[in-house]
Parts: structure tokens; sequence; C-alpha cells
């Protein structure tokens, strides 16, 4: 699959670097030393899962010159919602999904009407994880768990093939029926 992790934080940067290992094709949006760094040593991960470092990374800060992809892991802050769905557009093709693995819970709203409401899939991730330098993902925690689906709990069979590729890369993640109340679990949480 092709995936952009949008942006290569701890969140993006961490999955995103999960699924580069397992064989997908995962370009790295990040910016200033960060993306420097990932250019030109790679990016890796500090986990007690297991570390990884993908040497070959790609990494961008021009969401157009990567164009469309199947998957974007939109893992900006919350207050950059609308600005990186703007950038976020050369990204999105007629089935691309757009996960939000961000915190707080109106991402989708704030988001759907900018990349489009059949697109949008809300997500929750419990993970501990910061840039612990310039190309480097330090995960603090043993838990990294993503939840994702469709406000109206219907079936997507491309969500559900990006589920299944993230599992067997290794990452604990399912489809929810009801992610509206994933969210609010994580938003309280």
């Amino acid at each position: 699959m092709r995936i952009a992790a949008m942006a290569a934080g701890g969140v993006g940067g961490y999955f995103g670097a999960r699924l580069a290992a397992a064989g997908h094709d995962v370009t790295f949006l990040a910016r200033g030393a960060h993306l420097r760094a990932i250019r030109d040593n790679g990016l890796t991960i500090e986990s007690a899962l297991g570390d990884l470092h993908i040497r070959d990374a790609i990494a961008t800060d021009d969401p157009a010159s990567v164009g469309p992809v199947d998957i974007v892991l939109f893992a900006v802050k919350l207050w950059d919602t609308e600005k990186a769905g703007e950038m976020a557009r050369p990204l999105i093709g007629p089935d691309t999904r757009v996960i939000t693995l961000q915190n707080g819970v109106d991402s989708v709203e704030r988001l759907a009407p900018i990349l489009g409401a059949d697109r949008v899939v809300g997500g929750v991730a419990y993970i501990a994880t910061v840039i612990g330098g310039p190309g480097i993902i330090s995960q603090t925690s043993r838990f990294a768990i993503v939840r994702c689906g469709h406000l109206d709990g219907g079936d997507d069979p491309k969500l559900t093939a990006f589920v299944e590729a993230a599992r067997a890369a290794g990452i604990d993640i399912a489809v929810s029926d009801n992610i509206e109340v994933e969210r609010w679990k994580k938003f309280v949480f």
C-alpha cells in the first residue's frame, strides 16, 4: 500500500515506520531538522516493542511531490487540522482514506469539509511517543494501539484492507463499529 504519514512525529512516525518495515511504500511528511535527519540518516524508532531503523525513509515537506496515496495517517496537532487538511489535498485520490490519529473529538468533522466525508475516517491512537531528537522517535510505553472507523459505523473494504495490512505489520489495530465512543473514551483518558 502507498501510505503518507502526515506528520512524521511521535504518532505518524511510529506507525508509519512499522508499516515501512513491513514493506509498504510510506512517505513521511516532516519539516525542519527532523526532515533533514530523516533524509540524511533514515528514521529510527526506539521502542520496548522492538527498535527499528528505516534507512532509506522517503521524507518530504511537500505533499504535492507525493501524489495520491491509499492511506493518509493524519497525525498533526489538532490546532493545525484545517491548514494541514488543505495541504493534504494532493495526497487524496478517488479511493484514499484519511485516518485521523489526533487527540480531541472533532477531527473528522473538521477534515470532512476539506477532504470529503467519505474519505475521512475517525481514529484513536493509544501510544506514548516523543521525537527524541531529529530523526528519532522514542516510544515510552509498551502499548501501541489504533482503533478506527467511519462515524456511521459502515463497512469499508478499503479501510478493512488497510487494517489487515497493518495487523500483518504487527500493529494492534481494529475497525471500530462505534468510533464515536472510542474517540470519547480516548478524550476522557
